[in-house]
């Protein structure tokens, strides 16, 4: 587990910002801000304000609107600025409504995510790849062709889709001059060594 000497709380433009200290001085302080006192779970919010780090085997926990969801680190990189998480297994135990109890269990096929940290965001963020037409090649032909630009591409459009009747998404091919890999960053707001399942029930 993280080993924190002491807690700082501040304000600073609307945030109130909570650096947790720690003797691991390994890597830089990677400082999450969240506003409080906005539409949403509270607690959220206020989880939302930390500094903690990923450690493999110990806990993650997604902070939606007002949910929670329970994670584990399974793989951290050489520097701490990425990290794979894995979704638990959990199963509700709770008496009554509202009473939101959970058990946790590792799951081996549950869904993963990839987190990075950007330092110039101040954020962890799930990262994922997709392969599009090259967004440059398609703002040309639009601006020269209109709406019917994807008749204009150098090769036809369903010579490059992947069939696959499972995702509801087009997919492309990989294809030179014509497709791209594009890496994409979706923030999240996490709180790393806690494990915690939460639906709200004002749901």
């Amino acid at each position: 587990m993280n080993s924190y000497n002491s807690f700082l709380y501040f304000k600073k433009k609307g945030y109130l910002c909570c650096v947790i200290m720690t003797n691991d001085m390994t890597n830089s302080v990677k400082r999450q801000t969240r506003k409080v006192g906005v539409a949403g779970g509270f607690i959220n919010q206020m989880m939302g304000n930390n500094s903690t780090t990923p450690v493999v085997g110990e806990g993650a926990t997604i902070l939606m609107y007002s949910d929670r969801d329970a994670y584990e680190v399974i793989s951290v990189s050489d520097n701490g600025n990425q990290c794979v998480i894995r979704a638990m297994e959990t199963t509700f135990v709770g008496a009554c409504y509202g009473d939101e109890r959970y058990t946790y269990k590792s799951n081996k096929n549950g869904e993963t995510k990839t987190l990075e940290w950007n330092a110039k965001k101040g954020c962890w963020g799930e990262v994922t790849y997709t392969i599009e037409i090259i967004r440059a090649l398609a703002k040309r032909l639009e601006k020269e062709y209109g709406w019917d630009w994807v008749d204009h591409l150098p090769v036809d459009i369903n010579d490059i889709i992947i069939e696959d009747e499972t995702n509801p998404f087009v997919r492309y091919k990989l294809v030179p001059g014509v497709t791209k890999e594009y890496k994409n960053f979706y923030k999240v707001s996490v709180i790393f060594g806690v494990m915690e399942q939460y639906r709200d029930p004002s749901f």
